[in-house]
């Protein structure tokens, strides 16, 4: 399971449902339901315009992360500052975009 789908409400939603309704067949009704609402926003979003700059970003946020840990890296070894813990600390944005987003394609 990647984080995303981790952190998704309706699959939580259909957790609470199993946990809290006791009849069968109304917690499957309510759970159809959730999926149905879960498709319909779903669908939304993938019809829904977006700012191509913004896009742009997005998809490169990868490279983005890691070039700019490179120069902060760099920057901090310029002037002196060789800690390794704060050096070890330029590279977390890259770690964390990576383990959010999962493995790239």
């Amino acid at each position: 399971m990647s984080f995303l789908e981790f952190i998704n409400p309706f699959n939580k939603l259909t957790d609470i449902v199993d946990k809290a309704v006791l009849d069968k067949d109304m917690a499957n009704n309510l759970k159809g339901e959730i999926l149905k609402l879960g498709e319909q926003v779903y669908m939304q979003e993938l019809n829904t315009k977006t700012v191509p700059w913004v896009d742009a970003l997005h998809k490169m946020g990868r490279q983005i992360s890691v070039y700019l840990s490179y120069g902060l890296c760099g920057y901090m070894i310029h002037t002196g500052i060789t800690d390794p813990v704060a050096l070890a600390a330029c590279f977390a944005p890259g770690g964390i975009y990576n383990f959010a987003k999962g493995k790239g394609k």
